[in-house]
């Protein structure tokens, strides 16, 4: 998956969207600068999110090459023995 998780956004982002925008919406007098800090906080959440996320893959797709040339490594060992 090269997106953030579906379980984030269900459990954390979406959540805390709602709840910002609710309580800037209490506030009257902030309200146009409540509602723009708010919706940068939640832009540069999922960019953090998706940053995270494919550096995850990268990192995995590195392990699965690491991991096939030791195992070509070892093989080469066992034939020469």
């Amino acid at each position: 998956m090269i997106g953030p998780s579906i379980i984030f956004y269900i459990f954390f982002a979406i959540p805390y969207i709602i709840l910002m925008y609710w309580l800037v919406k209490q506030d009257k007098k902030k309200y146009v600068w409540g509602i723009s800090i708010v919706t940068v906080i939640a832009i540069l959440g999922i960019y953090v999110s998706q940053k995270a996320s494919k550096n995850a893959i990268e990192n995995y797709k590195q392990h699965q090459i690491d991991a096939r040339e030791q195992e070509a490594e070892m093989r080469d060992s066992v034939v020469h023995e």
